[in-house]
């Protein structure tokens, strides 16, 4: 039996990057591979094949930065991203695999230095220890609050655009959601989209999750050019048909 202690969490992460990995070769993960963890086995299931195909646009590099979908969202994490498998990410590639980006990937800010490889590990330090990744939202001109002051240990003091950090959520189990994104916004007509309702599901669900593919690309791949509606389908489509869960616990069993 494989334990994911001291040694076996860096086991578990170097499988989750060899199969991502074969997305570069559009292969294929069977249903329902297990993939270990710190408590046991997470398996997945794609409702809409015999398998998890690891092509398509959500393995696909559509900014400008390298990045892909799969670059914060790890079949073997979740579907989202680890500190441990983000540390071991950072160590095969000194820092400079897609997902360390300036952008928002760093602590504050695209002009802190990372030119070296100390200067990165500095830089990128909430997302080696948390996962965390940055996300400026300015205040709303008609917000009901004022920020009087920001005091904030990695030097995002502005006031107008404030950093927040969250780790990403997981694209799976999406069936499930009455909301996109930890604030909501991605069901919310103030970003153009809408509410998820008993009503009107899952026709809100699949349009505010390819709206969510439209920003996701444009802001945290940098895209320079919008994403077609051939390629929005086929991601929500590939979330849509994923299922996740805990198969075996080392303790509870099945």
């Amino acid at each position: 039996m494989l334990s994911c202690g001291r040694f076996g969490r860096i086991l578990c992460a170097v499988t989750g990057i060899i199969f991502v990995q074969c997305a570069a070769n559009g292969q294929s993960l069977p249903n329902l591979f297990p993939f270990p963890n710190a408590t046991g086995l997470l398996e997945t299931y794609n409702t809409a094949g015999d398998s998890v195909s690891l092509s398509g646009p959500f393995f696909q590099s559509l900014g400008t930065n390298g990045r892909s979908c799969v670059s914060c969202h790890r079949p073997a994490q979740g579907w989202s991203i680890s500190s441990d498998e983000v540390k071991l990410r950072f160590e095969l590639t000194y820092g400079k695999d897609p997902l360390f980006r300036t952008v928002d990937g760093s602590n504050c800010g695209e002009t802190v230095d990372t030119s070296t490889l100390a200067g990165r590990r500095k830089a990128y330090s909430l997302l080696l220890d948390r996962a965390l990744i940055r996300i400026q939202r300015q205040v709303p001109d008609n917000a009901e609050f004022n920020v009087v002051s920001v005091v904030n240990s990695y030097g995002c003091s502005d006031s107008s655009t404030l950093s927040l950090y969250r780790r990403p959520l997981p694209t799976t189990n999406l069936r499930f959601l009455s909301t996109l994104m930890w604030d909501g916004r991605e069901s919310s007509p103030q970003a153009g989209t809408q509410k998820i309702t008993f009503a009107t599901n899952p026709g809100d669900l699949l349009a505010d999750l390819a709206h969510q593919a439209i920003d996701a690309t444009d802001i945290h791949a940098q895209g320079s050019a919008p994403l077609t509606e051939e390629q929005q389908k086929d991601i929500v489509d590939f979330e849509m048909g994923l299922v996740t869960a805990q198969a075996f616990d080392y303790q509870a069993g099945p």
